[in-house]
């Protein structure tokens, strides 16, 4: 019966400091993970929306739209826009303005050059892009 507790005690004794160690682990993920994009330079914006994403919804205050198979690939100052399979590449045209929200950001044409939208935020694989139009869409994108 000793010997069982000992056996006992000895394994809480090595793995309380691993689960202790995965805790930290997550808190730095957090924090690093939720990142506003609006102050962010140009170069910096780029480089952390470069990749492909999938275009999963877009909503405001009065309509929610889904998507289905569709990405969005940046690279820089270029884009390709892929939907059921058909890729339509284009420039992004980057330029600092006003949202319309009363502040300046960096605006992007990748809906409809138009209505730009500028990269408002990134949470862990999640990429927010908000649109300058009177709809006022936030889309939702995921990275692949």
């Amino acid at each position: 019966m000793k010997n069982l507790m000992k056996v006992w005690l000895l394994l809480l004794v090595c793995i309380l400091p691993l689960g202790t160690a995965c805790q930290d682990n997550k808190k730095k993920e957090t924090t690093k993970a939720n990142l506003s994009l609006i102050e962010k330079d140009l170069p910096e914006i780029k480089q952390l929306v470069n990749g492909k994403w999938e275009l999963v919804s877009g909503k405001n205050a009065r309509e929610f739209c889904e998507y289905e198979n569709t990405f969005i690939t940046f690279d820089g100052d270029r884009y390709v826009w892929t939907e059921d399979g058909k890729a339509e590449p284009g420039a992004l045209n980057w330029r600092k303005a006003d949202t319309g929200l009363g502040y300046e950001a960096y605006l992007m044409d990748v809906f409809y050059e138009t209505n730009p939208a500028f990269p408002l935020s990134i949470k862990g694989d999640t990429l927010f892009l908000q649109d300058c139009s009177e709809t006022g869409y936030k889309y939702t994108l995921v990275r692949k």
